[in-house]
């Protein structure tokens, strides 16, 4: 039976998993590394043994996923993301000026404008291995926004794609920007170091 984790547990669970995940370089590694590295976190009887006090032993492993090691994922691309998205925006569009104008946190996007208000560049968050997902996402803004049906308006994509401490080969890249240019679409790419 399931019980309510004290949330006292749950962030001390969750900062041990942090900072295993931190000295892994968890970002950084096969899927199979990862598959042994949440092995060895449900083992653990400060992540495991502990979580197993408070639901079925079948949930623990699913639970340490989908929840710790996908907020730290989460984390991490948050503290890499540029700040400088207008500069961005500029160099990768050849843009003199641009304005932020909102932000949708359900699609993960923002939303920006050239000064004199003929373009309009939607800005999606996500990750170089599911880039397809940040991509879907811009587009679902573009086509869910009322600007996208003005005429003498055009409309462009950037993703801010999080590379999770890996490199993307050069090639993957080029392949990549291609694609994107089919639908007005640039890319930029952080956390590769």
């Amino acid at each position: 039976m399931k019980k309510q984790i004290p949330r006292e547990i749950a962030q001390a669970i969750k900062q041990i998993v942090f900072d295993e995940a931190d000295q892994e370089n968890f970002l950084a590694r096969s899927r199979p590394e990862n598959g042994a590295f949440l092995n060895r976190l449900v083992a653990m009887s400060s992540v495991g043994g502990k979580l197993l006090e408070y639901m079925p032993e079948a949930d623990v492993r699913t639970y340490v996923k989908d929840t710790i090691l996908n907020a730290y994922s989460k984390e991490k691309a948050q503290q890499n993301r540029p700040e400088n998205i207008i500069d961005i925006i500029k160099k990768k569009f050849k843009f003199q000026s641009v304005e932020w104008v909102e932000r949708r946190p359900d699609l993960q996007a923002e939303m920006y404008t050239t000064s004199t208000r003929d373009n309009f560049i939607v800005v999606a968050d996500g990750t170089y291995l599911k880039w397809e997902t940040a991509l879907r996402k811009a587009l679902l803004y573009v086509a869910s926004s009322p600007f996208c049906d003005l005429d003498n308006v055009e409309t462009k994509i950037l993703l801010l794609l999080f590379a999770r401490s890996s490199k993307i080969p050069a090639s993957d890249l080029t392949v990549l920007e291609r694609a994107l240019s089919f639908c007005n679409g640039a890319v930029n790419i952080y956390g590769d170091e």
